[in-house]
């Protein structure tokens, strides 16, 4: 389960509010971006950020951009309040969220909602439900919507949104306990929605209720304000579960694996290999890119393997040719060496840009690249050998030893601003022998970001120890999909068998 700390501002403070009553009015502050920080180093991975100024007044305020680009630089930030239109989520996205939050635009306009969806893709939409005896309520809590719940959730689904966020009105800022009953009986209902709690949380004991329940993340707000205490015992007591459950099928964060086809690019074309070396082509990166979307990937990988060795940088071409191509994110790596080669991928097309050599060289290029296109934006990728009874991290495509621990640097990663890890076991590269999962699970015990397994897929069982024993949020292959051996909708399908929740 993911912990999301709350912030709400009204006219530049950091606010709660009693049951969305604007007349009971605490205040916390006035500066999110310090408050931001210190969730970011106690170990949050996303904020949830509402402009209660212009929820209140219904109109989209366009200082929240500002804000929003200011703390997506620390960490992921879902936003709302007041969004009326698609300009108004462009705005959003554009300046760094990882998510919309929308409210009243759901019930007043949901042929814009269903635009939106398909412009900007069905993660970065979030539904804000907010109930009071079981019925939504819109305009800052301020009206009803006249729809129950239920039917508040089948028109999102509706809408093609697939992640929800409840708040029981009657329990927020009240700290008398989550309405457990309520998120238990809609993850039944809805078994293909993302629910996200919010309203009553108090202790870590109302957490690990709404586990049970099978919510996949919370929304916490007054309890982490007059406690910051609480998100370390959060955090703290997950690493405990997950390390005490390493072989348990039950994934507490509750988000869909993700299957990957990473496509190694070299002088324009994919190749692959054996241990970074022997590589025979693979076919057309763009071509794959269009197949690996219609078969139903969840994001790419682009990786142009001799940028570095050879002293390029990645072809911003190949880049907005895939970005026209396919409507699914990707990441692209290879000869990043700045936040100016970063931010001209991003604006190229790119979703993610991944950092390898250069970030080992110069570990403080994470921190100009998270701080330039926010922690969402950053991946740092690890390739590691093992070396005596641990990892050596190796670059240059596995020409060099860095002589670096490699879970030691994982660990520097995040804590610099990487917000993922692309971890690839050079001994297993290209072998079909399986993922490392012990080097993964370590580098799991160690960070809070999400973890793609890469090096050694072969066997559908492979995929799966990946996230069963290594704990990966995401399993990335190459050969069998490239050369037909098996296809991504087959790996989706055994991790399903397994009990993994999956996006099909």
């Amino acid at each position: 389960m993911q912990i999301i700390p709350a912030i709400d501002v009204l006219n530049g403070k950091v606010v709660r509010l009693r049951q969305g009553d604007f007349a009971r009015i605490t205040e916390y502050g006035d500066d999110p971006l310090a408050l931001v920080k210190a969730y970011r180093n106690s170990g949050a991975l996303r904020v949830h950020l509402v402009d209660l100024s212009a929820a209140k007044s219904g109109r989209f305020s366009e200082s929240l951009p500002a804000l929003v680009r200011a703390l997506s630089r620390e960490t992921e930030v879902q936003a709302g309040g007041g969004i009326r239109s698609l300009k108004d989520m462009q705005m959003l996205l554009d300046a760094g969220a990882s998510a919309v939050v929308i409210g009243t635009l759901l019930f007043r306009e949901p042929a814009v909602v269903r635009s939106a969806v398909l412009l900007f893709g069905e993660r970065s939409i979030i539904a804000a439900l907010d109930v009071e005896d079981g019925k939504v309520k819109i305009n800052g809590w301020r009206r009803s919507s006249g729809a129950s719940l239920l039917r508040a959730v089948r028109l999102a689904r509706e809408c093609g949104i697939l992640r929800i966020l409840v708040t029981d009105i009657c329990r927020d800022g009240m700290e008398n306990g989550p309405n457990d009953a309520l998120y238990a009986a809609l993850m039944k209902q809805f078994p293909d929605m993302e629910i996200i709690a919010s309203g009553g949380i108090r202790n870590l004991q109302d957490i690990r209720t709404l586990r049970e329940s099978g919510v996949q993340s919370v929304v916490v707000g007054k309890a982490l304000l007059e406690n910051p205490s609480l998100l370390m015992s959060f955090i703290d007591a997950r690493r405990g579960l997950l390390s005490s459950n390493v072989s348990r099928i039950e994934r507490y964060d509750g988000l869909a694996i993700r299957v990957i086809p990473c496509l190694d690019v070299m002088r324009g074309r994919v190749v692959k290999g054996t241990c970074f070396a022997d590589l025979r082509d693979a076919g057309d990166p763009v071509e794959l890119a269009k197949r690996y979307a219609e078969e139903g990937a969840d994001e790419l990988v682009f990786l142009d393997i001799t940028a570095t060795s050879d002293g390029r940088k990645t072809v911003l071409d190949l880049v907005s040719k895939v970005a026209d191509a396919v409507n699914i994110p990707f990441t692209i790596g290879g000869g990043v060496r700045s936040a100016d080669d970063a931010h001209a991928l991003l604006g190229a097309g790119a979703d993610k840009v991944a950092v390898n050599s250069a970030a080992v060289g110069n570990p403080s290029l994470l921190n100009d690249i998270a701080k330039e296109l926010g922690r969402a934006n950053t991946v740092c990728a690890i390739d590691a050998r093992r070396k005596g009874g641990g990892w050596t991290v190796l670059t240059r495509g596995g020409r060099d030893d860095a002589c670096m621990d490699a879970v030691v640097w994982a660990e520097e990663a995040v804590a610099r601003g990487a917000g993922e890890l692309l971890v690839t076991s050079f001994d297993r590269d290209g072998t079909g022998r399986g993922f490392d999962t012990d080097l993964l699970a370590c580098i799991k015990e160690k960070v809070f970001v999400p973890v793609i397994a890469s090096g050694g897929g072969g066997e559908l069982r492979s995929f799966v120890d990946a996230v069963r024993f290594g704990r990966a949020d995401a399993v990335l292959a190459a050969s069998v999909f490239h050369f037909d051996r098996f296809s991504v909708r087959d790996v989706k399908n055994s991790l399903r068998t397994s009990s993994f929740p999956v996006r099909l």
